[in-house]
């Protein structure tokens, strides 16, 4: 691969492919070392991870979508609540501040027909579950709190970060055993 091809497709280059590899190996091991961790306490082990070469691709779409200036695109695709509908019209309430949000909530359940509920969070409610799929909370949590940083870290740090809570897990299980 040339440079230039590199420049117009930066998940394929091998550099993005070596370092991919790198990380989800190195995952792998952690997760395996985690399970082999519980089996000798006697617990049951988490699940098996996704296969190396499934997260490999995992992090090439993320490298796209970061060249891209696209990590919403890569939120849709691997973290949107399950349910999301009209991801592009979502969009638009993504990482709002608490005043933006707090209008848009108005324009919601103003929105609303007259018998979608009594407060404007229960109107604001069933219009976001008919246009978004997804109940309020949801869309409050997962959609206006969206922010691109998280889901970088997310992407990233994900299965890091759980095998982490699991390793503390059996550590505070050892210590009150004790």
């Amino acid at each position: 691969m040339t440079l230039f091809d590199s420049l117009l497709d930066p998940a394929n280059n091998e550099a993005v492919g070596a370092v991919a590899l790198a990380v989800a190996g190195a995952e792998r091991d952690l997760h395996e070392a985690i399970q082999a961790h519980y089996e000798a306490l006697g617990a049951d082990p988490p699940e098996d991870g996704p296969p190396v070469e499934a997260r490999v691709e995992q992090l090439r779409r993320l490298v796209s979508h970061q060249i891209e200036g696209d990590l919403w695109g890569y939120f849709v695709e691997e973290e949107a609540p399950s349910g999301l509908e009209r991801p592009d019209d979502a969009r638009a309430f993504a990482d709002l501040d608490d005043d933006a949000w707090t209008d848009r909530l108005d324009a919601l359940a103003d929105a609303a027909p007259e018998d979608s509920g009594e407060t404007a969070r229960e109107r604001a409610d069933a219009v976001v579950r008919e246009r978004f799929g997804v109940d309020l909370e949801t869309f409050e949590n997962r959609i206006v709190g969206w922010q691109p940083e998280r889901t970088l870290r997310r992407a990233i740090r994900g299965p890091i970060d759980a095998d982490i809570k699991r390793l503390q897990a059996a550590t505070e299980a050892i210590e009150s055993d004790e």
